[in-house]
This record gives structure tokens, C-alpha cells and sequence, in this order.
């Protein structure tokens, strides 16, 4: 039996796995807000972190042009971090449409940059058959975010339409040519591994695990990661690769073959001449999406298939062809050289132990250690974030969370949204006072949701990345515009109904990331840094 297209909607979205909506009320979707009743840039970032948290696609309802136009941050993020996302927007009654009616503008022109497909729906019977297909290229890879607009006349026309059914996607499986990659990888005197976010994604964390072992490679995580790709505890663990090709060329010249599994380009943060990988070095590259195959750089062999079953069939190709004790030596001799260089940021972070205002290196020190066990981390605070990803010991997948979009005030919303999706887990939401400013209506959502997450925001009182990347580039005296003088965010978080704390040292702040697993309600963490 048929059902009226705003119920159709609904049945096609419980269907998909959905079971919340993120959105904002307006005009143009109260026929969908009526249907919920019976059965913008905030709002998107919540609907990023619990896609993650859940592995599902989330669905989000934005209002019209300008509500879309709000949420563009969110989706260009989502984009570049290849979040599943299904956004529909409410165009105005196409009944006066031709008039220019209020809030009224062309949302499939304003959103198609910033997603993967869109969907002018027109007819009412169109649209289950819409909805099916958006949510195909929202999880394919590469996958991202995915629009259709709707017309509010079209959700209460007087019809009756069939959903169609689900039909399951067959599972991706592993990579043809593997033992091409094993031969290059066995035969290699000084291996590495890049570990892109695809790992992470698709959860392959422990099948990367299995090869780097098979063959004593160090693996370092793609620059600026989204994702948990690699255990930072284990020995073989060389950190991130730095944002610019010139540091990424210095990082990877002492190995002779590299493999590149999951990773998106290498996402430079500013320009230096010459290529991510210098001439000479054998690349194998591995992923799930076809395009990314030599897209960025030349490979040596190319390998496309689901990452987890492709790592797993390396690793045995590998074993067979790496002698054990040749991979075991490798990895003890790595272990020794990481835990050194994570020994003196140690040293470093612990003598920078003050009072208020924190050195930044002693701030991120504070926090890494105090996560509790199982916590996920969300890091929006860009340079001090840095410092932090040399600090943190996380093994389980999910365990740090961050977007490579560059959208700012991504994190107060991506930290409600993971908080939903995996409730009993502690989320520690990292944060940078400018990235903060740019989000702050989450800090709402997180008093109504009454979402325990741990929001701590590192004040130094400026774009402190603007800063850096204006010195880097030759800039003389301080960057213009990039001052933001003192914050008392403790207020701000009071305004929207959030208790707050301001740490007044870096014990203090251990202390009180220590307890964000005993949380039932958002707490807001006051960090004043030192410029």
C-alpha cells in the first residue's frame, strides 16, 4: 500500500538506517516536521560526528537557500573528509516560485560544488527513487555528502507513492594484483607505509596493522588525519607527516618503497616547490576509489579494492615472502627510535608544567594524559592540535576525530554529534578559541541533547595558525586581522546553558579531562595560553 510523499520519505530514511534527523525548523519543511511529529552549519558538523561515530550515512533537513548557505562549511567539510551525508533542503511552493518569493534561490546551484551528487526533485512519485539513489553515492567511495531539493507543495500533494525497496550493496572485496605489491614490499631493504584516512574509514585498522608488522615497516599517518589510522601506542607508529611536500620529501627519504593505503593526496596546508615524493621511491598505492590511483602522484602499481580484505591478504602474502626474523628486527630497532622521540616530547611537555596562562606544549600534555580509557577525541584546535597528536596513546578505532576540510567551527557540533551516536563513550572535544567563535550555537544543542561531552578550548587569543603560516611565508611583525585579545569563554558557555570551568594549571586540566567519563551533561574547559 502506498503512503503520502511525506511519509514515503520517512519509511525510505528508516529503510537507510536513519534514526535522526539533524535540522533546523522552517517554513518550507513543516509538511517532513509534521510527518516526524506523527511517526546549518552546527547542525551539519552533528550530523558528521555521529555518521562516524555510527558508520551510517545521517540525514540532515537545512531551510531553503539561506539555511543551505549555512550549512556550505559543513558540507564542503564533509566533503573533503568524506563523510556519509543525505542533506535535503525545502524549496519554496512551486505554485509561486516565479515570483521570487522570500528566502527563494537556486539551492541546487549553490550546493553542487560542495557535495557529490544533487537531486532536483519536481514529482512527488520521484522522489523515493531520488532518496534511493542519494544515499548510494553518499557511502560509495569516494563518498560525501549528497542533496536533493524539495519543493514544500510537493510533500503534501494528494498521491500516493510506493517506496521501493532496499537493495544491499554486494561487499567490496580485496584488490586484484597483490602479489605484485607483495614482491615490491618483500624486496624492500627500507619499507613504509602511509596511513591514509581510508583505514580509518573502513575499518582497517588492524588488518594495517598485520602487514606493517609482516614486513617491519614504520607507518606514518597522511598529514593532518581525520582518522585514528594506526595505533599511536605501537612501536611501528611514526607519526604525521607534515602538512607541506617539502617536510613530507624529508620524512620519507630514508625509505626506498612506500605504501600508500587510503590516502587522500597529501592535503599541503601552503605551498613549497616540488613533489610529496621525490623520484626514485617504488610507491605501491592502495585504495577504495578508482580516482585516487596516481591522481596526486605516480605509483609503481596501483591496487583499487576494499582496504581491510586487501590489507589481510597482503599481510600473508608478505609473511611468505618477509623472513620473520628480518621483520621482527625491524620493528624492535623502529620501536626504539619512536619511543625516544616520544620520550623527549615527554621531557619537553612535562617541564613546560605551569600555572595559568599554559605553555601550549605542557596544555596538549594535560589532555593526552588525562583521556580517559576508550575516549574519542574531537580536535578542532589546529595548532595546538598538532602538539597533541604527538601526545595522545589511542588504540581503538574511532579514538581521534578531526576534518581536513579546513571549515571553521566544525568541532562543537561534530563533538555533539559522536557523543549521540556512541552514548557511554567519553568525547573530549579539543579546541582552538578561533575555531570556537565559529561555532558556538552547538554549545545550545549540547544543554538541550544533554550531550556529556568534555569541550576544552585552548585560548591563546589569536589565529594562531594564520600567524605561524604569515611568518612561514615571510611576513614581518604580527599578521593583520589575526588578533583576537582575551576571551572569557566560561561566559559564553553560561549564555547557552553549559556549566563551565576556567583550568588554572596543567595539573588542574589533567584532573579535569580525567573525569570526562563520569559526565551526564556538557562541561566547558577555559584554557588560557600563553601567546
Amino acid at each position: 500500500m502506498g503512503s503520502r510523499p511525506a511519509l514515503a520519505l520517512l519509511d525510505i530514511l528508516r529503510g537507510e538506517g536513519v534514526d535522526r534527523v539533524f535540522g533546523n525548523p522552517g517554513t518550507t519543511e513543516l509538511p517532513f516536521l509534521a510527518a516526524l511529529s506523527e511517526a546549518e552549519d552546527a547542525v551539519v558538523s552533528m550530523a558528521d560526528g555521529y555518521a562516524r561515530g555510527t558508520g551510517r550515512p545521517a540525514f540532515v533537513s537545512l531551510h531553503i537557500a539561506a539555511g543551505l548557505a549555512n550549512g556550505l562549511i559543513g558540507l564542503l567539510n564533509a566533503r573533503r573528509s568524506r563523510t556519509p551525508l543525505v542533506v535535503m533542503a525545502g524549496q519554496q511552493d512551486r505554485r509561486h516560485l516565479l515570483q521570487d518569493p522570500m528566502l527563494s534561490g537556486d539551492v541546487v546551484g549553490l550546493a553542487a560544488p560542495a557535495v557529490e551528487a544533487t537531486y532536483d526533485v519536481q514529482h512527488a512519485h520521484d522522489l523515493p527513487l531520488a532518496l534511493r539513489r542519494a544515499f548510494a553515492p553518499a557511502v560509495r567511495p569516494p563518498a560525501g555528502p549528497v542533496f536533493l531539493s524539495v519543493p514544500t507543495d510537493l510533500l503534501v500533494e494528494d498521491t500516493e507513492i510506493e517506496a521501493p525497496a532496499r537493495t544491499p550493496a554486494p561487499a567490496p572485496g580485496p584488490a586484484p594484483g597483490l602479489e605484485r605489491a607483495a614482491l615490491l614490499l618483500g624486496d624492500a631493504a627500507r619499507p613504509a607505509i602511509v596511513a591514509g584516512d581510508g583505514v580509518g574509514r573502513e575499518d582497517a585498522l588492524g588488518a594495517l596493522v598485520r602487514t606493517a608488522e609482516a614486513c617491519g615497516a614504520p607507518v606514518h599517518h597522511q598529514p593532518m588525519a581525520d582518522c585514528l589510522n594506526f595505533p599511536t601506542t605501537h612501536p611501528l607508529h611514526a607519526g604525521m607527516l607534515p602538512p607541506r611536500h617539502d617536510a613530507i620529501r624529508t620524512a620519507l627519504a630514508p625509505y626506498d618503497t612506500v605504501l600508500i593505503a587510503g590516502a587522500y593526496a597529501f592535503t599541503p596546508h601552503h605551498y613549497t616547490p616540488g613533489p610529496a615524493l621525490s623520484p626514485g621511491r617504488t610507491v605501491v598505492q592502495l585504495d577504495s576509489d578508482p580516482d585516487e590511483i596516481g591522481r596526486n602522484f605516480p605509483a609503481d602499481t596501483g591496487l583499487v579494492g576494499a582496504l581491510a580484505p586487501s590489507l589481510h591478504r597482503l599481510a600473508v602474502l608478505l609473511r611468505d615472502r618477509v623472513p620473520d626474523h628480518t621483520a621482527k628486527a625491524r620493528v624492535l630497532r623502529a620501536g626504539e627510535r619512536h619511543s625516544a622521540e616520544r620520550d623527549r616530547a615527554e621531557s619537553a611537555a612535562r617541564a613546560a608544567y605551569s600555572r595559568a596562562p599554559l605553555a601550549p606544549w605542557a596544555a596538549a600534555h594535560a589532555v593526552a594524559r588525562g583521556l580517559p580509557p576508550d575516549a574519542v577525541v574531537v580536535e578542532e584546535a589546529v595548532t595546538v592540535g598538532l602538539l597533541l597528536r604527538r601526545m595522545v596513546r589511542l588504540d581503538r578505532p574511532g579514538g581521534y576525530t578531526h576534518t581536513v576540510g579546513g571549515g571553521l567551527g566544525w568541532g562543537i557540533g561534530a563533538a555533539v554529534g559522536r557523543a549521540l551516536a556512541e552514548p557511554g563513550r567519553p568525547v573530549v572535544a579539543a579546541l582552538g578559541d578561533g575555531s570556537s567563535m565559529f561555532g558556538l550555537q552547538g554549545l545550545w544543542s549540547a544543554a538541550r541533547q544533554g550531550a556529556p561531552v568534555l569541550f576544552v578550548v585552548m585560548s591563546n587569543g589569536a589565529y594562531r595558525t594564520v600567524q605561524d603560516t604569515y611568518e612561514a611565508m615571510g611576513g614581518k611583525g604580527v599578521c593583520p586581522g589575526t588578533d583576537l585579545g582575551p576571551l572569557d569563554f566560561t561566559q559564553v558557555a553560561a549564555f547557552f546553558g553549559v556549566d563551565a570551568v576556567r583550568a588554572e594549571s596543567a595539573t588542574h586540566l589533567r584532573e579535569l579531562v580525567s573525569g570526562a567519563g563520569k559526565l551526564t551533561a556538557p562541561l566547558l574547559v577555559d584554557v588560557p595560553l600563553r601567546p
